[in-house]
Parts: C-alpha cells; sequence; structure tokens
C-alpha cells in the first residue's frame, strides 16, 4: 500500500482496467479517502490532491488525512463502480468521515473523484473529489445524526 517514494518503483502505462482494479481496492479495502493507505506507486511523486476546501501535495494529503480521522469509526462505501480510460479514474464515494478531536464527530460526505492520468506515464497526476454539498453543509451533518440508545 503506502510506499514507492522512488521513480523506480512506479507503476508506469498500466491498462485501465488494473488501474481501476487497484484503485477499488485502495477504496474498499483500505478506504483511502480515511485512511490515506493507497497504492502509492500508481500516483506520481507530485500528484496534487484537491478537495472542496484545499490543494495538497502528496506527502500533505497522506499526513493530514490519516491524522484528521479516526480509522475505525469512518466508513468509505463505493458507489457503483470505479471507471478508467487511458485519461483518468472515476468513482463515487459515500463516506462518514469520525474526526479525530474531542467528541470525535462524524460527517457524511458524498460525491464523486477524478483521477487524471499523466499521458507518458499513465500515473495519477491529479486527484480531485467533488462534493454533493458544500463543506458548511457536509459539518452540519455531524450534528444531525440519529443519537445511538444507551445500553
Amino acid at each position: 500500500s503506502v510506499g514507492g517514494g522512488n521513480a523506480g518503483d512506479k507503476l508506469l502505462n498500466l491498462p485501465a482496467d488494473r488501474l481501476a482494479d487497484i484503485v477499488r481496492a485502495d477504496l474498499v479495502e483500505r478506504q483511502f479517502l480515511a485512511t490515506a493507505d493507497f497504492t502509492r506507486a500508481v500516483y506520481d511523486e507530485g500528484a496534487l490532491f484537491t478537495d472542496e476546501i484545499d490543494t495538497y501535495t502528496l506527502p500533505k494529503f497522506i499526513k493530514g488525512t490519516s491524522a484528521l480521522f479516526v480509522k475505525d469509526k469512518s466508513e468509505v462505501r463505493l458507489v457503483g463502480e470505479v471507471k478508467a480510460d487511458d485519461r483518468e479514474v472515476v468513482f463515487y464515494f459515500d463516506e462518514d468521515l469520525c474526526f479525530n478531536i474531542p467528541l470525535q464527530p462524524v460527517v457524511t460526505v458524498t460525491g464523486r473523484c477524478v483521477l487524471s492520468r499523466d499521458p507518458s506515464s499513465g500515473l495519477i497526476v491529479k486527484y480531485r473529489e467533488y462534493w454533493d454539498k458544500s463543506p458548511t453543509e457536509v459539518l452540519k451533518t455531524a450534528f444531525n445524526r440519529p443519537r445511538k440508545a444507551a445500553a
């Protein structure tokens, strides 16, 4: 999973179906949107990660995501299939993210990701999240959650 720090370790020019399989496993098995545990070998080291809040370098995305969320209390769900071609990988997601702060609030985010590939290397050079709701609306989902009954 996380690794492949230098160019020699990169998986260059993968067929689209193989790249889709890797991204699917990163999303479903490793929950990478909440954990930043992904197959680094398919990403260019200069890749930029953009969500509805900001843009991050690859190392900052890994550091920030892994510190921001509680892995065992977050859940990322794939909606539909991961679609890929020689230009991009696209998937839709539905996730509950538990913040690693006091009270551990959970927000729900739905949307899609578009991962753009470099034409010469086939590596992912751009990660872009599009949310179905504004960041403010997403934050409000932390306060409108059903309460769990006390045991």
